[in-house]
């Protein structure tokens, strides 16, 4: 960063001139001294060890919940058998691939290998084109949910049993240990591969222009085809209006067209109130990610007393999570009592070694020396990781609330439930376990270690966080009060099972009295 400041006088001037001439001479040598990206690079059998070793050092130094789930002999054992395979040169691709299955056995969905800068700016310039299939697993079959083809033949809900030779619940097997998810929960790498289903298979099998495909119909009847990608025609403007099921997730669609309560961006978060039942409130968020938070829930709350809500919907599908506080306050406006969140937030180290290779250096300072504390047994804990948080009584809501969740439910989008279903008596969850655990996660600060061989980053989560919950944490996410499972025809119809379970509940409570 530079700054220029005018002066007036021509010494200065020329000094200035001459300053300026020389940062500029000086950058453009550094340019052209930085490491250009070639795709096909293969990094030496030395270079990737290194990286390796690298890795596994920072994260048995860093990581504070690498035996949570796991025990230290398995932590181990995955790093050996995962260093005999570095024994040929790798490209960047290949060596990713190689250690991938090591964040699966960490068992933290905060911790994850990413690609190179180098790599990713590849990539969007050079886009493969897309799996021709589009591809939803459910009911432990691998269906067509969208046929991106010429043929006409192949419809939806067709069953794949194959793709390339490879038997479909091998590939399922195969993804399922690319995605890290908080202890042994399943829902989370689920939702994550049928958001991404071909996206995953370049990354296992590499770029394809054509796929030999086997599909089986309803009567067991196999066929297999050749299918490569095509371009559909753009729709009318007549079709483009129209709405069309995701295809990654059980859709979101209410029952009826809710009237807008709160102006606000639709992409982050909604609350619009019922037009089926005037006392019923939708309140959709996205994302606990965005910093506007309290003055959306400040008006949200009061629209909730004016307009006599009596029913909230919490719809938090899909939310991957975000910032701690955002959930916090919402919980406060929830809750009748001082409560607390975390039981414990404590760090291995804020300072570990190859300091140079970490990102978020300034963050981990300032939580060294200003957020957190020195236990005896050398860990940090964080100065309010057991804070009594208070209830916000203007406008707070005391009616009955209902939380829909998924496998898409992560990190602060899975603490959120879990409190409130364990300390609002009038809360239920609706839908399934929830991607995120039920007795917390590694967080709060993640930064990211870049090998210096590969380029790659390696994600490490700096703290452990416990909840303020009773019981054992047993490694799974918060488990709904009223399950609901998707058959493949409700997915392809578009049906929205658990706000319909959650108008069913709102029916039977208004009977009961």
């Amino acid at each position: 960063m530079y700054f220029f400041v005018k002066i007036d006088f021509p010494m200065f001037q020329k000094i200035s001139l001459l300053t300026l001439t020389f940062s500029t001479a000086l950058l453009v040598i550094l340019s052209s001294c930085s490491r250009h990206y070639v795709h096909e690079t293969a990094y030496s059998v030395e270079q990737i060890q290194q990286d390796f070793k690298l890795m596994r050092h920072a994260l048995e130094e860093s990581h504070p919940g690498l035996y949570r789930y796991t025990s230290r002999d398995s932590i181990r054992w995955i790093f050996d058998e995962t260093a005999k395979k570095l024994n040929k040169p790798m490209t960047e691709l290949e060596f990713r691939r190689t250690v991938n299955p090591i964040f699966s056995y960490i068992r933290c969905g905060h911790t994850d290998i990413y690609p190179s800068k180098g790599y990713t700016n590849y990539i969007k310039k050079n886009k493969p084109k897309e799996f021709p299939l589009g591809l939803y697993f459910v009911e432990n079959k691998l269906r067509i949910l969208q046929n991106r083809t010429d043929d006409t033949t192949l419809v939806v809900g067709t069953e794949v049993v194959s793709i390339d030779g490879q038997n479909t619940r091998q590939i399922i097997a195969k993804m399922r240990e690319l995605v890290p998810s908080d202890g042994y929960n399943q829902t989370y790498k689920t939702t994550v591969i049928n958001g991404n289903f071909g996206g995953f298979y370049r990354y296992l099998y590499g770029n394809k222009e054509t796929f030999e495909v086997t599909v089986q119909d309803t009567l067991g009847k196999k066929r297999s085809l050749k299918l490569s990608f095509n371009k559909p025609p753009k729709p009318t403007k007549k079709a483009a209006t129209s709405t069309k099921p995701a295809v990654n997730q059980p859709p979101k669609i209410p029952v009826a067209t809710p009237k807008l309560m709160v102006k606000t961006n639709p992409k982050l978060r909604t609350l619009k109130q019922s037009e089926k039942d005037s006392t019923v409130a939708i309140l959709d968020i996205n994302t606990f990610s965005d910093g506007r938070y309290r003055r959306f829930y400040r008006r949200s709350f009061k629209a909730l007393k004016t307009h006599n809500i009596k029913h909230l919907i919490i719809d938090l599908r899909a939310n991957g999570g975000g910032k701690s506080d955002a959930s916090i306050n919402l919980m406060s406006y929830l809750l009748d009592a001082n409560y607390v969140v975390y039981d414990s937030a404590t760090a291995l180290t804020l300072r570990p070694s190859y300091q140079r290779y970490y990102s978020h250096k300034f963050p981990r300072w300032f939580t060294r020396y200003y957020w957190s504390k020195k236990l005896p047994d050398g860990r940090r804990s964080s100065r309010s990781a057991q804070r009594i948080q208070k209830p916000i009584t203007k406008n707070s809501f005391k009616g009955k609330v209902y939380l829909l969740t998924n496998g898409g439910s992560f990190s602060a989008a899975a603490i959120f439930p879990s409190m409130i279903q364990q300390y609002n008596q009038r809360a239920v969850v609706i839908g399934r376990e929830t991607g995120g655990g039920r007795h917390g996660c590694n967080a709060f600060i993640s930064p990211y270690l870049t090998l210096p061989h590969t380029l790659t980053k390696v994600r490490i989560p700096v703290f452990k966080l416990v909840l303020h919950i009773p019981g054992a944490d047993i490694g799974h996410g918060v488990q709904p009060n009223y399950p609901v499972e998707y058959r493949f025809e409700d997915v392809q119809k578009g049906r929205d099972l658990d706000i319909e379970r959650a108008y069913e509940l709102i029916n039977a409570s208004e009977i009961k009295k």
